[in-house]
Parts: structure tokens; C-alpha cells; sequence
């Protein structure tokens, strides 16, 4: 789905060390059948298989709404907007580039207001050598903002200072799903850092009527260093985002069971 959903557009590169792609809907899904995609997307992000099971014998049952809203969804504009970037980038990077994602941060979340510390989302591909790890920094936005290059260039400095960290968090939560074979992957980058090649990635989700191509041009004169840059463009982003979570709330039972979607393979 996500494949023909975003589609590459032609954009022209900018000089430097800064590689760019421009993803747009072209329109090869029905608009109602995308929002419905996507809010299951969004709600398996935010849920543990059988959660649900867990606390209602009826997942059909109006509580189940009010549940998601108050214990998962953020209500915060901001923060919503946040998640759904990164919701939209490790599906991209799951499901379209076919990398490894070990795990979905967001259902580590205590509250749904809160953050989860560390990198965005952490892709992998074990079996290049040495193994690849892409580290994407995730800005949204559903207007204009002439900050959002330099703020996206200074949040992956900063992750990648602690890259360790968030790797550690990975291992750990694959060793408690018994996902033995990952936490062992994992503890390898950790333990042998020279065997690891890293990648710089940023991605944008965007409202389309917003974006102007002069922030990737101020981006291309900040980069030291080569780095991908993705731009997602939707159109009406605010509304668009609202109507997923809405369609994450009314669908719950087709994720609460069944085994764990939580990891892609997709390693190449």
C-alpha cells in the first residue's frame, strides 16, 4: 500500500552532500481505503498484540474508543503530528526500503503525552557488511516553517552523540520478546562500534500546500556530512491526520490478535 501511495516525484538535487526525494500521492488508492490503511498502521504502533483482548471481552464495545483516546492517543495537536512522522517512517522504511525495524517506540510510550527518549526510529540491514544502520530524524509539519531543516540538522547531531543508547533500548526490548536472534545483532553493533557503517537520514512529512523546495536548498548549505533527506507531502496534512486517528479508533479488533507485527524483516 505504502508504494502506491507515496510515489517519487522529479525534484532537481541540491549541490553538496545532501541526497533528496520528494514522495506525493498520485492518487492510486481510493482516498477512504488509505485512511482506513493507515489507521490500522496507527493504531498497531501504539498497541501490543492482544492488548485489547486484554481489557475488553467485546472489541466491538463503544469503550473501546474512549480507551485508545485516553491511554494511547495523544490528545496534544503537537504531539499527534509527531507520532504520526514517525508512524509514516518505519512503515516507509519497513515496508517500501525493506529494512529491518526491530521494534515500534511508540508502544513504550507510559503516557500518551510523553515522549519516548531517543532516536525517532532505528532501521537495519544486518546482512550488508559491515552491517548499515539508517538513523532518520522525523519532523511534521502542517505549515510553513523556515526552521525545520537547521532544527531536523541539530535533533541528529544529537541522537546520533547517543546512538548507543538507543540501541541498547532496541536489544533490550527484543530480549524480552525472546526475539534472540535481533538482540544478539544488536548487541554486536554495540559491542564492536568500528563494524557498523552509519547513515545520516532525515525525513519530513509535510503539508503539501506548505512546502516550498528553499528549505532543502538552506539544508544543502548546513550538511557536513552526506545525508538523505525525504520529503512527504499530504495534502491538508491537519485534516488528514485527524481522520486516520479516527479511523484507528473505530478498527481496533483486526490488530488485537495474532502474532506480533512489530518487526519487518526486509533485511538485505
Amino acid at each position: 500500500m505504502f508504494d502506491k501511495w507515496l510515489r517519487p516525484q522529479d525534484v532537481e538535487q541540491p549541490d553538496g552532500l545532501l541526497g533528496y526525494q520528494l514522495l506525493a500521492d498520485e492518487g492510486l488508492i481510493e482516498d477512504d481505503e488509505l485512511v482506513e490503511r493507515l489507521g490500522h498502521e496507527v493504531l498497531r504502533n501504539y498497541l501490543v498484540p492482544g492488548e485489547l483482548a486484554n481489557v475488553f471481552d467485546d472489541l466491538g464495545a463503544p469503550e473501546v474508543a474512549g480507551y485508545l483516546r485516553v491511554n494511547k492517543f495523544p490528545v496534544d495537536r503537537k504531539i499527534r503530528h509527531g507520532d504520526f512522522g514517525e508512524i509514516i517512517t518505519g512503515a516507509l522504511y519497513r515496508r517500501v526500503r525493506r529494512w529491518c525495524v526491530p521494534v515500534l517506540k511508540l508502544r513504550y510510550k507510559q503516557t500518551p503525552a510523553q515522549a519516548v527518549q531517543g532516536t525517532d526510529v532505528l532501521a537495519f540491514r544486518f546482512r550488508q557488511d559491515p552491517p548499515a544502520i539508517a538513523v532518520p530524524e522525523v519532523k511534521t509539519r502542517a505549515y510553513r516553517d523556515n526552521r525545520v531543516g537547521s532544527e531536523a540538522y541539530d535533533s541528529l547531531e544529537k541522537v546520533l552523540d547517543r546512538l548507543d543508547e538507543s540501541i541498547h533500548f532496541l536489544m533490550a526490548r527484543c530480549a524480552d520478546r525472546g526475539q534472540v536472534f535481533l538482540a544478539r545483532r544488536l548487541g554486536s553493533l554495540l559491542r564492536d562500534p568500528g563494524r557498523r557503517r552509519v547513515e545520516r537520514h532525515m525525513l519530513f512529512v509535510h503539508d503539501a500546500g506548505s512546502w516550498k523546495e528553499d528549505i532543502v536548498a538552506g539544508l544543502g548549505v548546513k550538511v557536513t556530512q552526506r545525508t538523505e533527506l525525504t520529503v512527504v507531502k499530504i495534502d491538508d496534512l491537519k485534516e488528514f491526520v485527524g481522520r486516520v486517528y479516527e479511523a484507528a479508533e473505530t478498527a481496533p479488533s483486526t490488530t488485537s490478535s495474532g502474532k506480533d507485527s512489530g518487526t519487518a524483516a526486509g533485511t538485505a
